[in-house]
């Protein structure tokens, strides 16, 4: 690897560490470490652990999960799609339409940034060991710096799997390049790196603390990594080890013949994590997880929820652009490169929660307007820009008469925002799924887990009729497909689920020709629900395009005091509506217009994963650039 044959040279620690004062950054220090030898480095506990932010800031940034990994990687699926374009020339939404090419530079730099991560985890996991204080040092040192041998092995674990679930196999290097005798390493099996990963997680947990443990041990309370991450990336690694992946030499899907013992460890260290509920367990409130600690700038929620975050800092190569081209628009400002699907949208029934914190069918204007938007322009809404705390920002509100806060210039990029990787809901999840396949359906366990996710996304109680979830082994899992689409949506999880399912394919299909079918109004042909889910929880009334409102009617002039919970629209979602001339006080926006007055864009058929090709698109192209340089870098994925 070229990136890799740089390091040979000399070893050398480049990090500029800068931070942000407090939030979810905290932990990344005002101290910068800059050209010293791994000597100097590793001579120290305090030095050891700027070598290791170091490892962490290969998370950071544009090229990292700042917005390349998290916002172009992982559309188009059956949520979300990032742009509707079908005609671009933008690189991104060319590679989330599953048109990719080997020199196509969103694929190219994260590719490069994820192995500059695992060459600064190689030299934590090197170098940590050997030191002085790692076996003779104060009971404090020697914790603190097994701790971080701990966090370099999960560091190196995730940089490794997130190159291996989008290419394939690739080379795998596990000590630093000055002690690698050859760089121009061929590609190894992705299940064998797996394997070797499932070890170092293992063992990694041997060497953490707890959450709860960490102050004991003289280190902050912070967004570093603990036990209860290595066991939960553990189990991820686990059920995409023993779930299907695109075969380079088979050029098919295929799952391995041993996937149960693999599906056996990721329900040991689920169940492992949810005995201990003093560490880790669901937040209460499902907004509250995005309005008042994801977007708050502050990741340490008391249920510890937050398992594993990508942490970003302030600067331009360690920041992310989360919020601003992702979720909401805001006087105008960001938002709008990823759509939700009307498909997705309507997967919610009513009652449920997460629709109005992942679905947000309006923008703000001047401030405190509500101005609401058709079906075919809802964003994301996780990022939305109005719930950004500790620091807020102020967006331009134009020639707002209304406004009195100071404006800011549109060309806001960086409000640091970090991504979010596990979550305690994928831990209940990822427990019943592999439950229920190792025990041929679910046991009482298993059920009580997907309820407690259900219930919580349901605010905590049911106003109508609770789901009843199967018992048996499919339609159990069908249940399961359906719940983490409606719990993770736009948090860049759902097209990794879909390829270990081998439910990609499927679920693109079934979309595209639902969303075609809805737009023609012809009703016998689209289902609610796509058949690799589960329907029968699903509202009747969502059933039928023929019964969605035409328009929908929001308010002008809303109240300006608790916006945040104020809906804007009058009617229903889910029923037809007025079709007359907006009512007094109310601004018509047309909302889902079927047959021939459907606009051509409404479908998003054009543009949705418009480049999909089976036995193909499930990897990515490797980069052309590490092929010029590595000549044992072959053969190339299948189709590219």
């Amino acid at each position: 690897m070229n990136s890799i044959k740089t390091n040979r040279i000399f070893i050398v620690i480049l990090m500029v560490i800068m931070i942000i004062t407090g939030g979810c950054s905290k932990f990344l220090e005002p101290e910068a470490v800059s050209s010293f030898d791994t000597e100097y480095i590793f001579d120290n506990v305090q030095n050891a652990r700027k070598a290791l932010l170091g490892a962490y800031m290969s998370f950071s940034g544009d090229y990292g999960y700042g917005i390349r990994i998290s916002g172009y990687w992982p559309y188009d699926a059956d949520e979300i799609q990032k742009g509707t374009n079908p005609n671009t020339n933008d690189e991104g939404q060319l590679l989330a339409k599953y048109l990719g090419i080997p020199s196509n530079l969103q694929i190219t730099n994260p590719f490069n940034q994820m192995y500059q991560g695992i060459e600064r985890a190689n030299l934590c996991i090197y170098n940590i060991p050997k030191m002085q204080q790692y076996v003779n040092g104060s009971p404090q040192e020697q914790a603190q710096l097994k701790r971080m041998h701990g966090e370099a092995l999960i560091l190196r674990a995730q940089y490794y799997y997130e190159i291996c679930r989008n290419f394939g196999d690739v080379p795998a290097q596990w000590q630093p390049s000055q002690y690698e005798p050859d760089l121009y390493k061929p590609r190894t099996s992705r299940d064998t790196i797996y394997d070797h990963l499932l070890k170092d997680l293992l063992e990694a947990q041997h060497l953490m603390p707890w959450r709860m443990e960490v102050m004991g041990i003289g280190d902050p309370v912070d967004q570093r990594f603990t036990k209860g991450t290595a066991k939960a990336l553990r189990a991820k690694i686990a059920l995409t080890r023993g779930g299907y992946s695109l075969s380079v030499s088979q050029q098919t899907m295929v799952r391995p013949a041993d996937y149960l013992t693999y599906y056996k460890i990721a329900r040991d260290e689920c169940a492992e994590l949810i005995a201990n509920p003093a560490q880790h367990t669901l937040m209460a409130s499902y907004k509250s997880l995005f309005k008042d600690y994801l977007l708050a700038h502050n990741l340490n929620d008391p249920a510890g929820e937050f398992i594993m975050v990508a942490s970003m800092a302030f600067g331009t190569n360690s920041d992310s652009k989360l919020g601003i081209q992702t979720g909401t628009r805001v006087n105008g400002v960001g938002g709008g490169n990823l759509s939700i699907l009307p498909t997705y949208f309507y997967m919610f029934d009513s009652t449920d929660v997460r629709r109005d914190i992942t679905c947000v069918p309006y923008e703000i204007t001047f401030d405190t307007i509500k101005t609401g938007h058709a079906i075919n322009a809802i964003n994301d809404g996780k990022f939305r820009k109005e719930w950004v705390t500790n620091p807020g920002y102020v967006f331009s509100a134009g020639n707002s008469a209304t406004s009195s806060r100071p404006a800011i210039n549109n060309s806001l990029q960086n409000m640091q925002l970090s991504w979010p990787l596990i979550r305690f809901a994928d831990v209940l999840l990822w427990f019943a799924e592999a439950d229920n396949e190792l025990n041929n359906g679910p046991t009482a366990a298993a059920i009580a887990a997907v309820s407690q996710v259900n219930k919580r996304g349901h605010g905590g109680g049911y106003t109508e009729t609770p789901p009843v979830i199967p018992t048996d082994k499919a339609g159990f899992f069908k249940f399961l497909v359906k719940e983490r689409l409606l719990e993770f949506g736009g948090e860049g999880i759902r097209k990794y689920d879909l390829l270990r399912w081998n439910l990609l394919a499927t679920a693109i299909q079934e979309t595209r020709a639902r969303l075609q079918a809805w737009a023609n109004a012809t009703d016998a042909l689209h289902p609610a629900f796509p058949l690799y889910s589960y329907m029968e929880d699903g509202p009747a009334y969502a059933r039928d395009p023929a019964q969605f409102p035409s328009y929908l009617y929001y308010m002008k002039t809303p109240p300006r005091s608790n916006i945040d919970d104020f809906n804007p629209f009058l009617y229903s979602f889910y029923k037809p509506g007025p079709v007359e001339s907006a009512p007094a006080g109310l601004v018509r926006v047309a909302w889902w217009l079927g047959g021939t007055t459907v606009p051509a864009a409404q479908t998003f058929t054009n543009a949705f994963a418009s480049g999909f090709t089976p036995n193909k698109s499930e990897l990515m192209p490797l980069p052309q650039t590490q092929r010029d340089v590595n000549p044992n870098l072959s053969p190339q994925n299948p189709g590219y």
